[in-house]
């Protein structure tokens, strides 16, 4: 059994920008102790939290936490309203997978129960699909009556792209403000060691990471948008970004909300195709050498070519070369949630009559087993898996 003990410390600036920490001590029942530093780097001249103000952090860990069976105590401040959340965000992640997250306990030094909440809103944005729909519905009003005024979209230097890959990370954050220029929309890039800080399944923890780094700009902006990446009617649970328990990510003065999930990935581009400055710079792949653009043959990228083409978007700038066969060939399907992905599109090709011509290559990808989940092999950042991409990159 584990201990984590929260210690904020002081904010940090220099011509760089300004960085938020915290101290994470994990005590073992046999009293050893290990000691981790949990950063944000932010942007100069954006209003910060105090510094005792504990509510990224206690995001960024409780997920992990709940998988060491680790009791949190936190050596600062926590909102009333983010405690009372993450009540219930243990409940539903404890039922949905109740072999790896178990209930554990969370004391804290200060409660809030006052918070000041400022308007407008900011955005997660990554350029790809998801992202680039919320950012684009909403600031050019096609969000309805629940139209939200962003400010910026918070684009995350750690996630996706790795802190090692300065090169990439900057060319990618000058594409992205390029493209929210076009609809009035700054971007805010931001750092973080918190995907690299912890052992867990991205695939559940991302939007507990995202909500981390966006609650660090409560004072800029007091609601978070998280794109939505299934539609209602094809939700996939349990998942890390989800109706239910992204809400359970707010606190007091920063509602995190789940954006999107009226619609399908053909249904966001088929909205997108109109924004010709957007489809042109999509950013899509995370397998390939250059994290700046699209490799164009992952599955991802496959994937987003047939979600173009049910769109009407037929070979966008975003990919070097046309679609071929040859894509397919190997094509594997790694995780229920894309093969649910592959089976959606196949649907939709056979009730729109788009892209008739790829429907026998779909269908021999679905029939292939999926292969053995290889994260804990070579997890995100390790030497082993930058290996691995650059000799299959060589042998493409």
């Amino acid at each position: 059994m584990f201990n984590i003990d929260l210690f904020p410390q002081a904010l940090k600036s220099d011509e760089n920008g300004q960085t938020r920490s915290c101290l994470l001590q994990q005590t073992t029942m046999g009293e050893s102790v290990t000691e981790q530093e949990l950063w944000f780097a932010y942007p100069m001249n954006l209003p910060m939290p105090e510094d005792d103000d504990c509510d990224s952090y206690l995001l960024a860990t409780l997920l992990p936490a709940m998988q060491l069976r680790a009791a949190i105590r936190v050596h600062g401040s926590v909102s009333h309203e983010l405690l009372a959340n993450l009540t219930e965000l243990q409940y539903v992640w404890s039922k949905w997978l109740p072999e790896r997250y178990f209930l554990i306990d969370i004391q804290v030094d200060r409660i809030r129960d006052q918070d000041l909440q400022v308007e407008s809103a900011i955005a997660a944005f990554s350029g790809g699909v998801d992202a680039q729909f919320t950012a684009y519905r909403h600031a050019t009003g096609r969000a309805g009556y629940a139209t939200r005024d962003i400010k910026a979209g918070v684009f995350v230097h750690g996630f996706d792209i790795p802190l090692d890959d300065t090169e990439g990370f900057n060319s990618a954050v000058e594409i992205a403000t390029q493209v929210l220029s076009d609809i009035n929309v700054d971007l805010l890039p931001v750092k973080t060691n918190v995907r690299a800080l912890w052992s867990i399944d991205w695939e559940e923890y991302h939007a507990a990471a995202i909500a981390s780094v966006l609650c660090g700009l409560k004072r800029y902006a007091g609601i978070g948008l998280i794109g939505s990446g299934d539609s209602y009617d094809v939700l996939l649970t349990p998942w890390g970004s989800h109706p239910i328990t992204d809400p359970l990510l707010s606190c007091g003065n920063f509602r995190i909300i789940h954006d999107g999930a009226g619609f399908r990935r053909s249904e966001k581009l088929i909205i997108l195709s109109s924004w010709s400055i957007g489809i042109r710079n999509l950013r899509v792949c995370w397998a390939g050498n250059k994290h700046d653009k699209n490799c164009g043959h992952c599955e991802k990228c496959v994937r987003t070519r047939l979600n173009l083409l049910l769109a009407g978007v037929d070979n966008p700038a975003c990919f070097d070369t046309p679609i071929d066969s040859s894509l397919f060939r190997f094509m594997v399907l790694k995780s229920d949630a894309v093969r649910i992905d592959w089976s959606l599109i196949r649907q939709e090709i056979i009730e729109t009559g788009r892209g008739l011509e790829w429907l026998p290559y779909i269908e021999k990808v679905l029939k292939r087993k999926s292969s053995p989940k290889l994260s804990g092999l070579f997890p995100f950042g390790s030497k082993r898996r930058m290996w691995v991409k650059k000799m299959l990159m060589r042998n493409k």
